[in-house]
């Protein structure tokens, strides 16, 4: 429902601006009462809506229509508002097709669910009419804005299948979107090479400053040279303002889907898979560039016709976006919210990061793989209470977890989760570490389906949890000054507004 509905009489027809006729909007609900109200203030404010009841209608009035922007319900019979919007985000960019999920799923894994599948934005029922006016308003601005172009190029509102990026990269389907930009699938013109070419966000190259930081950054992506790492062939930003980096183009899925159709991997499992990212986070820290966002979305399994192998997406880039989202225009954003699950807890202080961050957040991307979940849990879904965890509350053993896992893995987890950095190994330690124990764990303590059977575990609770909400209030109460202080104060006002 809308919180704050008028009475019903519409505005004086002058009032209509011919800008806001331009705009199509669909709005998806399955109930008659918020589709109907919704649509009918927005089109007194002059827009053209239509409206469907369910996924399924709305991505066939797609298809057949353009349409400027969406309003996408989640909870609805048959295929649900994320599933419709990772059908769109395989053909429209953030850019092409803004899509506002307006929802009364108010928790924030929720909330970083849509965005890290590619939502532009998310507004929670019983909606707030301005605020809803307020961003589909910022969205179609984004949307319609023109560039002056200086040479030719597309703005970032122009890119779509068949347009020509930086005079040699033509784009084809999106292949993905989420935290940092959308992925097209391309082809390099000159030499009919196939790739793939990552598009920033723009609020990421937003200035100056933004811009010099992701040429520097870029530098450091190509630097990275091993099998197990995405080889980033070019980078760049067009004249008119788009940022982009040129990748090989991988076929196959993240570790996140292997975990989540998996439940939990076995022991030789996790070495197949971390062994070899081990071995890239090594050679790259040894030349002096930590990844600063390890986790299963960035470790992606490339299927070759040799085999499987494994590769570590996106260096560089998220140093870059975690400056660019500290900015004053800091958004709730997938990076924003997803990345504390992983978070090392000296992120949260002014200390200088090292190699051995990458580390801690190995241990609890290993510690996930082997039971199925993450060794912390917000506390009502409050970020803020995940994020301190990882800094005061000891983390977990594994046996607690999952009590068929073999004693020796405990050590090898634990070593990597330690709170002071410099008592953590080396990833090529943890490596070699991780293949010598399950080497000699007995075969048949190697295999299991499923999530671990236990009465004393509860997999969709926090593992630690805070006894009343008095300590639950410490957590926001404690957060650190500085810049990361005003970084998890900033989200803890998105998530009160």
């Amino acid at each position: 429902m809308i919180a704050d509905a008028p009475p019903s009489d519409p505005p004086p027809a002058n009032r209509l601006t011919v800008e806001n006729r331009d705009f199509n909007l669909l709005v998806v609900d399955d109930n008659e009462m918020n589709r109907d109200m919704l649509s009918r203030r927005l089109e007194r404010k002059g827009y053209r809506v239509r409206v469907a009841e369910d996924g399924e209608k709305a991505l066939a009035m797609i298809d057949r229509e353009p349409v400027d922007l969406v309003l996408l319900d989640i909870m609805m019979p048959g295929i649900d508002g994320v599933e419709v919007l990772k059908i769109l985000r395989r053909k429209y960019s953030q850019v092409q097709l803004p899509i506002i999920m307006a929802t009364a799923k108010a928790n924030s894994d929720d909330m970083i669910e849509a965005l890290d599948h590619g939502a532009n934005d998310y507004v929670i029922k019983p909606l707030d009419f301005k605020v809803v006016l307020a961003r589909v308003q910022t969205h179609l601005r984004t949307k319609s804005a023109k560039p002056v172009p200086k040479s030719g190029e597309p703005t970032v509102a122009e890119l779509a299948p068949g347009v020509v990026l930086a005079g040699k990269y033509r784009l084809g389907d999106p292949i993905g979107a989420g935290t940092f930009g959308a992925v097209y699938r391309a082809v390099h013109v000159d030499l009919d090479h196939e790739v793939a070419v990552k598009i920033l966000q723009p609020s990421v190259t937003a200035n100056d400053e933004t811009l010099k930081r992701f040429r520097q950054e870029g530098v450091a992506a190509c630097k990275v040279r091993h099998p197990n790492a995405v080889a980033v062939s070019d980078f760049g930003v067009s004249d008119t303002g788009v940022a982009y980096l040129v990748m090989e183009l991988l076929k196959g899925s993240g570790l996140e889907n292997e975990i989540r159709e998996q439940g939990r991997l076995s022991p030789r499992r996790c070495v197949e898979i971390l062994e070899p990212v081990c071995h890239v986070m090594a050679e790259a820290h040894e030349a002096g560039l930590v990844h600063r966002d390890i986790k299963p979305e960035n470790i992606f399994l490339h299927q070759t016709a040799q085999g499987e192998l494994v590769k570590v997406l996106d260096f560089g880039i998220a140093k870059l976006v975690g400056e660019a989202v500290t900015q004053e225009n800091l958004t709730a954003e997938g990076w924003v919210l997803g990345t504390p699950a992983y978070m090392a807890p000296e992120r949260i202080s002014s200390t200088d990061l090292n190699d051995r961050a990458d580390v801690y957040s190995l241990g609890v991307m290993l510690f996930e793989m082997l039971t199925g979940s993450r060794p912390f849990n917000a506390v009502n879904r409050d970020p803020m209470s995940m994020i301190m965890m990882h800094v005061n509350s000891p983390a977990p053993t594994l046996r607690s977890v999952a009590p068929d896992l073999h004693e020796s893995l405990e050590a090898v987890v634990a070593a990597a989760m330690i709170k002071d950095p410099s008592q953590r190994p080396s990833a090529r330690e943890l490596g070699e570490s991780l293949r010598q124990t399950v080497d000699r764990i007995p075969e048949s303590a190697q295999t299991f389906q499923g999530i671990a059977e236990s009465p004393a575990v509860d997999h969709h609770a926090p593992t630690v949890s805070f006894a009343d909400s008095q300590q639950s209030q410490m957590v926001k109460d404690e957060a650190p000054k500085g810049f990361l202080g005003r970084w998890m104060r900033k989200i803890q006002q998105i998530l009160e507004s």
